[in-house]
Parts: structure tokens; C-alpha cells; sequence
């Protein structure tokens, strides 16, 4: 599934490219050549863009998981004040 997401992404980023360069649509590669035709610097680019995307998503899964705990803390404060 990992892998899916993998080609999802670089056909986006393909067609961007190919968008905001205007190249003409057969410039992007076909999926089995796709990592032979990609020059290093690009490659580094991909796995950038992929680590800050990871990144980003931990970063609001940790923002999530904080305001979850104080919701709860709340919760149980609210719970103990009106049950005495």
C-alpha cells in the first residue's frame, strides 16, 4: 500500500513539473523507467519532499495528541468538581 502512495506522489510531482515547466506531457516518464531516468539531484529532491511531508504529519499528529490529553484532563477535572 506503501508503494501505491509512493507512484501517487511522484506522478503528482511529475505533472507539476511538467505544468509549471512547460514541458509537453511525454516528458514524464513511464513507471518502469521513472527511477533510471531521474537524476540524483532529483532523487534527493523526492526523498526531501517525502521526509518534510513525514515530518509535517508528525507534527499534527503531536498537536492531536496534545489537545486530546488536555480535553480529557478537562473532562475529568469537570467529572470531579460537579460529582462532589
Amino acid at each position: 500500500m506503501l508503494k501505491y502512495f509512493r507512484r501517487r506522489e511522484k506522478r503528482k510531482l511529475y505533472r507539476q513539473w511538467v505544468e509549471r515547466s512547460g514541458l509537453s506531457p511525454d516528458a514524464i516518464p513511464r513507471e518502469e523507467a521513472a527511477e533510471e531516468r531521474i537524476s540524483p539531484k532529483h532523487k534527493q529532491l523526492l526523498h526531501v519532499h517525502a521526509e518534510d511531508k513525514q515530518q509535517s504529519r508528525l507534527y499534527i499528529l503531536y498537536i492531536l495528541l496534545g489537545v486530546s490529553l488536555v480535553i480529557l484532563c478537562a473532562g475529568l477535572i469537570l467529572l470531579i468538581v460537579h460529582s462532589s
